[in-house]
């Protein structure tokens, strides 16, 4: 059994069928979500505690199980509930920065599970470089940010309209579209999504804006001396043209 600990709020186990068998339990039995599937829950969170010799009292009772293509699973407790949108698109082009071309289209082509593994990974990373910065150098001061709002601006309309109609499937975010200047901005709201489902849209967008803003003075500046295009259901106008 596999665990990683992703900050303070948050862990990540990963298990082999082999090994939930041992545990004296099933694959489709887990899935089911009945009765069996909470006796697995609190039995692994005991191993948890155990193995890593934690607390786990202060995490999240969010949980995510996956079952991967090989039988084995992955399954997540806790949250994410302060990571920006921004911060995850800022997260997924520095990650990219770092790879090689061959490497990008290699990741381009992953499932959304081995993309978020790689993700995770790196943002437990960064969290522990910025802990000890932050140790040594001190906390610096951030102007105010929404942890689901966020507005990507656009030079020309169209990669706006490419965007969305490359990203966004049944669900959508709430939506505005402004232009201000010679530029276009798409202000969405993601009130209600959970980190792995901003996941899934940052990674396709982050190919096509041309920058990000999440700070409320910022997204309140656009709204108020930006012309309104689109005051609502902005994508699906987009997506409609």
């Amino acid at each position: 059994m596999e665990i990683k600990r992703l900050g303070e709020n948050k862990i990540r186990c990963a298990l082999t069928e082999e090994e939930i068998k041992e545990m004296g339990f099933d694959i489709e039995e887990i899935i089911g979500n009945g009765d069996e599937t909470q006796q697995f829950m609190r039995l692994l969170l005991k191993l948890i505690e155990e193995q890593e010799n934690i607390n786990l009292d202060n995490i999240s009772p969010m949980v995510k199980a996956e079952l991967l293509s090989d039988h084995s699973m992955a399954i997540t407790f806790g949250g994410d509930s302060e990571m920006n949108f921004k911060d995850l698109m800022q997260a997924i082009n520095q990650l990219m920065d770092h790879m090689t071309p061959d490497r990008i289209e290699e990741f381009k082509g992953m499932s959304k599970e081995e993309k978020q593994n790689i993700l995770d990974s790196y943002l437990e990373q960064k969290e522990q470089k910025t802990e000890q910065k932050e140790k040594t150098e001190g906390k610096s001061a951030k102007g105010k940010e929404s942890p689901m709002r966020c507005v990507l601006m656009f030079h020309e309309i169209e990669a706006m309209t490419q965007m969305c109609q490359a990203c966004f499937g049944e669900r959508m975010p709430a939506s505005g579209l402004y232009q201000l200047d010679d530029d276009y901005f798409l202000l969405l709201d993601f009130k209600g999504f959970e980190k792995d489902e901003m996941c899934a849209f940052a990674f396709a967008a982050v190919e096509y804006d041309e920058g990000h803003i999440s700070k409320e003075s910022q997204i309140a500046y656009i709204v108020e001396h930006g012309r309104c295009i689109v005051k609502k259901e902005a994508i699906q106008t987009l997506m409609a043209l």
